[in-house]
């Protein structure tokens, strides 16, 4: 069996966090996560970087939406009943060497966990927006606390799934993972 090499790449939120792309019908070089919608190998358009061993990257963030959100000078989000989150596929930054079913099976688990997040961030921002909380540092402190987790969890994935080269377990992630969303 070939050894398969993914490298997931979290792109860090600029220092805003508010001032992202967003997913709109004029953006053809974002995919937000759907049910509907599984990635296929053809997402995959960025190119390849010479300086990492990996048969692909997924790239992805879990962009705040709207990004016009104003805080004021006591830390207030002017706007916060709007905010949400969305994981975003980036296909511009996400390159692929391998067409193999496994490998992408692996790496749309990547995106999966990431919308994963995003789902319990959007939870608690509805606990946060129900409590008329309207601070911006407790939903930063909130988005960053489960952006660690998420990240941890997708090292835990590729640890244990050796990055998809050992399918039963890559397999059993997939059903949790799953079974979770």
């Amino acid at each position: 069996m070939k050894v398969f090499v993914s490298i997931f790449t979290l792109l860090v939120l600029n220092n805003t966090l508010f001032s992202q792309e967003n997913n709109s019908s004029s953006n053809d070089s974002i995919i937000t996560w759907s049910k509907t919608y599984k990635l296929e190998w053809q997402d995959y358009t960025g190119k390849m970087n010479p300086d990492i061993f990996a048969y692909a990257v997924t790239s992805y963030k879990i962009d705040i939406i709207p990004e016009n959100v104003k805080v004021d000078a006591q830390d207030n989000i002017l706007n916060y009943q709007d905010l949400t989150v969305l994981a975003n596929f980036y296909k511009n930054h996400s390159w692929a060497i391998s067409t193999d079913v496994d490998l992408l099976n692996h790496e749309r688990l990547h995106f999966d966990i990431a919308e994963l997040f995003a789902k319990k961030i959007r939870t608690r921002f509805s606990e946060l927006k129900a409590a008329k909380e309207k601070r911006f540092s407790v939903y930063w402190d909130e988005y960053s606390i489960l952006w660690k987790a998420c990240r941890q969890l997708q090292k835990q994935y590729d640890l244990e799934t050796n990055h998809g080269e050992k399918k039963a377990e890559n397999d059993q992630w997939i059903a949790k993972i799953n079974e979770e969303l």
